[in-house]
């Protein structure tokens, strides 16, 4: 009995090797390979670069750190691989892939990213019906908060009537950028998120604006005086975190970081101190227009306080030994010595002080005082100015 169902079991064996050719065969799906490299300019890393197939959402890969990427399709076909990565321009490449084989596109190379510019690409691939195309401001909004794609071989666009859209703009804030792309059927309008987006950033797509690596504001400061060394006079910023003198024949040029509005806040014993607005947001080299100091006279002593300086500013005011320590409010309506009305930075002249040098400290709120940051000089409680 038990030969006769040892023999049963070897029978069957012997059957399912026959049908198939062994115990067991392993289901083999065939795929085709797409490889290639992206190089990016000397000295620069790839890190970081995605490889993103149009009208395929489900398919992309990141370089290595050599720049090199694989992608494995299950159908053969004509695919569209669109590459980017935060400090590159967006680029695309056709490649033909076949079941079971590897196919190379070679080197694909990206440019750098221009300081305050950015380019978008949008494709038919991905929006068969679509028309046209645009791409719509989020946050920051521009000017014109939506501006059109081409495909007719200009704004950047490689190839004319290839159903690849292209836009460039530039003088934008730098850093983030979230927006959307609009894609056109006829006249009708259909905002989505970019499928090649670099970033998402509260359901939105993101876009990194190149930063410069250090920014510069660049000028001359004139008197009404001649003959005059400007070597003495302090160029502060940053609440006097970052200083220098002026060249003797007053020019300069201050190092910056930040991405907006900061101020350039001049002074020295011979002439009143003065603060100057100036714009980081699109410009690495911010040429500010000549600046005119004002030589002190005699009696004359001028405060300036910056509101953004500090985190809370309410009805400020300055106390001074020749105020014998009573608060004198600080304007910023035109007045007292104020030149721009509601610009942030309050300002008071006084006449008629006794000359010599003078302490004082301002006060931010009726509880908060401080020392001026900008101050010619001070000891550890209180700023000190010299009174011509």
């Amino acid at each position: 009995m038990r030969l006769a169902r040892f023999n049963l079991v070897l029978l069957a064996l012997s059957l399912l090797t026959l049908g198939t050719g062994c115990v067991q065969e392993k289901l083999v799906i065939p795929v085709a390979t797409v490889t290639g490299k992206i190089v990016v300019p000397p000295a620069k890393d790839p890190l970081g670069v995605k490889v993103s197939v149009a009208g395929n959402p489900g398919i992309s890969t990141y370089v290595n750190e050599r720049g090199e990427f694989k992608l494995e399709f299950r159908t053969p076909g004509r695919y569209l691989l669109v590459c980017r990565g935060q400090q590159y321009d967006v680029d695309f490449v056709w490649v033909d892939a076949v079941l079971e084989e590897t196919v190379s596109v070679g080197n694909v190379y990206l440019s750098e990213k221009i300081v305050g510019e950015a380019k978008w690409i949008a494709t038919i691939v991905d929006f068969p019906d679509a028309t046209g195309f645009k791409v719509k401001s989020l946050d920051p909004r521009w000017a014109t908060d939506t501006i059109p794609m081409y495909d007719d071989g200009t704004h950047g666009d490689k190839i004319a009537n290839d159903g690849i859209y292209t836009t460039r703009a530039q003088n934008l804030y730098t850093g983030s950028q979230l927006y959307s792309i609009i894609w056109m059927k006829d006249t009708e309008a259909n905002e989505v998120k970019d499928p090649h987006r670099e970033f998402e950033r509260n359901g939105k797509s993101e876009i990194i604006v190149r930063e410069p690596d250090m920014k510069v504001a660049r000028g001359t400061v004139t008197s009404a005086l001649t003959g005059v060394n400007y070597s003495e006079v302090v160029l502060a910023t940053k609440m006097g975190a970052r200083k220098i003198n002026v060249d003797s024949d007053g020019k300069y040029a201050m190092p910056m970081e930040g991405n907006g509005k900061e101020y350039l806040v001049f002074r020295s014993p011979s002439f009143h101190i003065r603060a100057i607005p100036v714009d980081l947001t699109t410009m690495p080299i911010y040429d500010v227009p000549p600046v005119t100091l004002a030589a002190k006279g005699g009696g004359e002593a001028k405060f300036i306080l910056i509101k953004s300086d500090f985190q809370e500013v309410v009805n400020p005011t300055v106390v001074a030994d020749f105020t014998n320590w009573q608060p004198q409010a600080l304007y910023d309506d035109g007045t007292n010595g104020d030149e721009v009305a509601g610009d942030g930075v309050y300002t008071r002249l006084f006449t008629r002080v006794a000359p010599g040098y003078h302490k004082y400290a301002f006060n931010i709120t009726a509880t908060n005082q401080v020392r001026d940051p900008y101050q010619e000089s001070g000891d550890s409680q209180y700023s000190i100015l010299l009174v011509k």
